[in-house]
């Protein structure tokens, strides 16, 4: 499997533990070290903005998708490969997943929420087969897992949503995928 590039999904607040901040510094240079493109929501802010300036700092391509209402909120990371502006958070999420051969999520809320949910539903669908992957230090999305679970065990969904992604809780294990990814 060809993996060029990686859908980014997560915050842009500036107010988080600086955990989430180390942890996403981590995860973007280990994404650089394997040359694998960074694709993400376009911010200098918060957890994106880490991602995109360490991702530069690494000598890595960043493209940045933002819609044009969020430029001036979520500020605008300027100093990456090329910035898409959209005109809708819709035209924004299209890009996003065309623009990624596999897609991570790392911790966000409500709009990283919808994001990556998107990306898992379409996969349950069959509308693509791109792998997806949770970081899932300290169980930050465990409730998600657990509202998968539960639309299971009620019957409006089936084993595949849970077969659809990979769980991680470490680097070194997104370092393992990206292992395999290469062989």
């Amino acid at each position: 499997m060809t993996i060029k590039s990686i859908t980014v999904y997560c915050s842009s607040s500036d107010k988080l533990s600086k955990t989430y901040y180390q942890d996403a510094e981590e995860i973007s240079k280990l994404i650089s070290s394997f040359k694998i493109k960074i694709v993400y929501g376009g911010a200098k802010v918060g957890i994106m903005g880490v991602v995109a300036k360490t991702s530069k700092a690494k000598k890595n391509k960043v493209t940045g998708v933002i819609p044009n209402f969020l430029s001036e909120r979520e500020i605008i990371f300027e100093n990456i490969d090329e910035l898409k502006i959209v005109n809708n958070m819709s035209e924004r999420k299209k890009l996003l997943f065309e623009l990624g051969d596999a897609y991570l999520a790392l911790p966000g809320g409500t709009g990283t929420l919808e994001e990556i949910v998107e990306v898992v539903s379409w996969k349950v669908m069959g509308i693509h087969n791109k792998p997806i992957i949770f970081f899932n230090k300290n169980n930050f999305w465990g409730n998600l897992f657990k509202q998968f679970k539960f639309f299971e065990d009620e019957k409006f969904s089936n084993k595949n949503v849970q077969n659809s992604f990979h769980i991680i809780d470490t680097v070194d294990q997104l370092k393992n995928i990206f292992i395999k990814w290469q062989r």
